[in-house]
């Protein structure tokens, strides 16, 4: 297997969308938030770019209350020979290089939108990777 190292080149916003209700009931115990999360990677010469799309969403029952959609992306330049390969790096450490941006931009949308922060919790990208390659 072929070692590489890696460099950060920049990581942007490509896409995002919020929705909320106008009223909504946070008292209700019937609340519940959904992750969906998507990795995706492509090669151009030497640089990786990673692509992770977060699909949130609050329901109350079984009505959708608040909506986001993040898609943020991260290149990053490799060079030969060194302790992790290409796939690990695309499927784990990018990832989880990218998503505090990703949690922040959650964070601050869903203040402007007049509610509570939306802190999303640690993901552990070591076992979405496994599950990603079953």
């Amino acid at each position: 297997m072929e070692k590489n190292s890696f460099k950060l080149l920049n990581i942007v916003l490509v896409e995002s969308s919020f929705k909320r209700a106008i009223h909504i009931d946070f008292s209700n115990k019937n609340l519940k938030n959904n992750i969906d999360i998507d990795i995706q990677n492509s090669i151009n010469e030497n640089i990786l770019g990673v692509t992770l799309t977060l699909k949130f969403n609050t329901s109350i029952e079984k009505e959708i209350v608040i909506s986001s959609e993040i898609k943020m992306a991260g290149n990053f330049e490799f060079t030969k020979n060194t302790n992790i390969s290409l796939d690990d790096f695309g499927n784990i450490n990018a990832p989880a290089i990218i998503f505090p941006f990703i949690r922040e931009h959650l964070s601050n949308t869903s203040m402007k939108a007049g509610i509570q922060p939306i802190l999303l919790p640690p993901i552990n990208f070591v076992d979405l990777a496994k599950k990603k390659k079953k």
